[in-house]
């Protein structure tokens, strides 16, 4: 049974800190990997004052992940991962789907940077209701800049 848990402490941030490694390949910005001590940071910085908002979805297990990450405008940044053992199995389109909710039911759109070489991030984004908004280049990698304004039913 897939449930949701927000990451409201240290261990929750460490199978937070795990999956976003796992993950770290895809990311748009910082691909490195993330010591321990620099999530507990992050999680006593970012989460614990609200500047970024974090879930874990489990099945058994932590299998994803969700972030909100705020910026100075008010916008709602998407960032998600799914363990890679776990992969093609819709865990993906599941945290997205839950991310832009979040973000939704706090009144806001969700942006997202989504590499185009990501084919399955791209699908997922494209079929839930996200629009392309601008594309940019950064660490040789082609982006895409887009916005969902509503879940595409």
């Amino acid at each position: 049974m897939i449930t949701f848990g927000v990451i409201d402490g240290l261990e929750a941030a460490e199978d937070l800190r795990v999956l976003r490694n796992e993950c770290a390949e895809w990311m748009t910005r910082d691909t490195s990997q993330i010591t321990p001590g620099q999530q507990r940071a992050f999680y006593e910085q970012k989460i614990a004052t609200g500047k970024v908002e974090g879930f874990l979805m489990f099945d058994d297990e932590p299998v994803a992940y969700g972030l909100l990450i705020w910026d100075g405008e008010g916008r709602a940044w998407s960032s998600t991962g799914v363990r890679a053992s776990r992969r093609g199995e819709g865990f993906g389109e599941a945290v997205t789907i839950e991310n832009v909710r979040r973000a939704h039911a706090r009144g806001v759109p969700m942006w997202a940077e989504v590499r185009q070489d990501n084919a399955g991030q791209q699908k997922i984004c494209r079929r839930i209701g996200y629009q392309v908004t601008g594309t940019i280049t950064r660490g040789g990698h082609v982006i895409d800049v887009m916005r969902c304004d509503k879940l595409a039913p």
